[in-house]
């Protein structure tokens, strides 16, 4: 099993891992709070997001992770390992929901879940290598689709939709859809982690550059065309915005459920996600062990699956989670997961400057 992945691997995956949860009902909340304005708050998060991973990633960084036995490194892992298991927890519980809601509504959910479950585990069991691979064929189509969105819907886009309004209750309102918004995208600092598994990292920032890049321009086509299509109204009432915008898409008059097309294109990338998560929360686990098996995965899937469903009686549970608690936790993670990765690195370059000198010495 190999465990080594590209650059151009990684860019995407980052990308994939910002891009494919986040379109599920993320649109809707920021529409509530920041109306037709709501297609400016990528337009400002992703300067921050891009500068933060750039600044983190600038020099050598390979070596970093190279002592996991140490505190400093374990203290890394365990807090990584919650940000994922959060992450994961929240996204498969809204797949469950959607699929019960849209594609098997008399299925019961314990079922999709367990289904779910087995078909991640097949996908992690298979190794990182696998699962990039999956992610980079899904997602090059699921973004050429998405970038045709408007191309799509063009009769149906009203252009005074998406007038900015720019006044001082707007901007505030931009700021809090974009405190929302942030610990969504901040899901690229993935990044930390799946760096010790690239194989040449000589363009390492270009892969940060286009994957963060090809994310955010992506979930800005979404949102634009969402409120452009639908108007502010609807895209904050709908729970699937992005659902009912491709619905109408109108191509021919015989294909009238293209929106089932679309579906099928983008589950997969959803699944390369969940996966890649679940691969990850399972090495993080046994890293602090020492260890690198696979005989535990299928019960961490199985559990994981069943936690899903217990934790949240219904999807309006769900849905206060993933936007009010996993927010404040989420943003916190994330902030104490940079601040780890700058301390490592920089007791790294010490370290070496260190022995540089001793050996000037002699």
């Amino acid at each position: 099993m190999k465990h080594n992945i590209s650059v151009f691997q990684f860019a995407l995956i980052i990308a994939n891992t910002i891009i494919t949860a986040s379109l599920i009902t993320l649109p809707q909340i920021m529409t509530q709070l920041s109306e037709q304005n709501t297609w400016l708050v990528p337009l400002i998060t992703y300067p921050l997001v891009l500068f933060i991973l750039l600044l983190c990633f600038k020099g050598e960084i390979h070596s970093i992770h190279e002592d996991p036995k140490s505190r400093l490194n374990k203290l890394f892992t365990i807090i990584l390992g919650i940000f994922l298991l959060t992450t994961y927890l929240r996204d498969l519980r809204a797949f469950i929901d959607y699929i019960s809601f849209y594609l098997l509504p008399n299925t019961p959910i314990e079922v999709i879940s367990i289904v779910l479950s087995i078909t991640l585990l097949y996908i992690s069991a298979s190794g990182l290598e696998v699962i990039a691979r999956i992610t980079v064929i899904q997602f090059v189509v699921l973004a050429v689709l998405i970038l045709a969105l408007p191309m799509l819907t063009v009769n149906e886009i009203d252009i005074t939709n998406v007038v900015p309004i720019i006044n001082k209750d707007g901007m505030f309102n931009m700021m809090k859809a974009s405190f929302i918004f942030f610990p969504w995208m901040g899901e690229a600092f993935i990044a930390f982690y799946l760096v010790r598994f690239i194989g040449k990292k000589k363009d390492l920032n270009k892969g940060i550059l286009l994957g963060v890049s090809l994310g955010f321009l992506l979930f800005f086509v979404l949102i634009i065309t969402d409120i452009a299509v639908l108007g502010e109204q609807i895209v904050s009432d709908a729970t699937y915005p992005n659902i009912i915008m491709i619905q109408e898409i109108n191509i021919t008059d015989f294909l009238d459920r293209i929106d089932l097309i679309i579906v099928i294109i983008w589950m997969p990338t959803l699944l390369s996600k969940l996966a890649l998560t679940l691969y990850c929360i399972h090495k993080a686990l046994f890293q602090l062990k020492g260890k690198n098996s696979t005989e535990l995965l299928p019960p961490l899937s199985l559990f994981l699956g069943i936690l899903a469903i217990i934790l949240f009686e219904s999807n309006i549970q769900h849905l206060e989670y993933s936007f009010y608690t996993w927010t404040t936790i989420g943003i916190i993670l994330e902030m104490v997961i940079l601040i780890f990765f700058v301390v490592l690195k920089v007791k790294k370059h010490l370290k070496e400057k260190k022995a540089d000198n001793q050996s000037n010495t002699h």
